[in-house]
This record gives structure tokens, sequence and C-alpha cells, in this order.
């Protein structure tokens, strides 16, 4: 007799794992699928309970007599978003690190970049960090894309771009504050 499994044996092994391995996501699928469900509490009907001392009795109201007329509806639109508000964003986002690197001491207004020396170079290695390639060249596909937009996806090209903006900040807030001040 032969010391190695049988192929049948391996068979069932991998069977029973892969069953094991599958019930196990199917309930940590459902234990985080479930956290977020309420179980609905029946509400008492208002004709089920008197009123509490100090509760006003209203009576209820039929939809049948309400009178809706669309014309009459008055809704804000919402502001266009034209071909400079990306550019306006990121005017304003880089003022917010001009203003955070004035805040921590690094700004030089004799220097081109409007920096020191030292904290230009700590934020050209913040750069060159993959994570921040990859949120550049982001801004870069959003950028791109802000023209052929229509007003829907202008709205999420300016989220998306205010949040890579700030999660910038919070590396270069990182970064300069391991600088000493000037």
């Amino acid at each position: 007799m032969s010391l190695q499994p049988s192929t049948t044996s391996r068979v069932r092994l991998g069977l029973l794992l892969g069953l094991v391995f599958t019930l196990g996501v199917v309930l940590v699928g459902l234990r985080f699928l479930g956290r977020g469900a309420e179980i609905a509490t029946p509400v008492a009907k208002p004709t089920q309970a008197p009123p509490a001392k100090g509760q006003v009795r209203v009576n209820l109201r039929s939809s049948a007599s309400l009178n809706l007329d669309e014309s009459k509806n008055v809704r804000p639109d919402a502001t266009e978003l034209g071909p400079k508000a990306l550019n306006t964003l990121l005017k304003q986002k880089e003022a917010e690190v001009r203003a955070m690197i004035k805040e921590l001491g690094h700004a030089d207004e004799s220097q081109d970049s409007g920096l020191t020396n030292s904290a230009e170079i700590v934020l050209a290695m913040v750069a060159l960090k993959p994570r921040i390639v990859k949120l550049g060249e982001e801004l870069d596909f959003l950028d791109e894309s802000w023209p052929e937009a229509n007003q829907q996806e202008r709205q999420v090209i300016l989220d998306r771009t205010s949040a890579i903006a700030d999660q910038l900040l919070i590396e270069f807030r990182a970064a300069l504050s391991a600088l000493p001040k000037r």
C-alpha cells in the first residue's frame, strides 16, 4: 500500500475545501450586508392610539382633493458648469496649497516656485510616489474628459477632482510637517 493519497481522496478534499471556502464567503457577505439592514417595526395607525398629553389631534387629509399643477412648481435650476468651472476649482485648491505652505513656514517669495529649496525637494520626492503619480494621471484624465462631458458628468468630475486635490493636500501637509520651519 502506498502512502500517497488516492486521486479520489484529492478530488474529495478539493471539493470539500471549495465548499468550505464558498460557504465562508457567503457567510461573510451576509454578515456584511446584514449590518445595515434594520427590521421594520410595525407602526401604529393614528386611529389605534389616542394622542398623548400635550399633543394635538390632526385629522388626516385625503390626496383626492389636492389640485397639483406642474406649471406652478418652481424648481431652482442647478448652476450650469461651464468650461471654466474646473479651472476655477483647481485655482481654489492651488490657493489652499499655497496657504498651507505659508502656514507651515515654507513659503519663499524670492523663489520662482514660491517654496523654500528644502520644501521644493520634499514635494518633488512626494510627487514621485506611485500613489501620487496615479492620482496625477487621474487628474489629467479628468481634465481631458471635461470638454466633452455633460452636466452630470462634469459634476462627478468636479467632485472627484476636489477629492483628489484634498488627498494631495493631506500628503503635502504630512511631508512638509516633517521639515523644520525656516
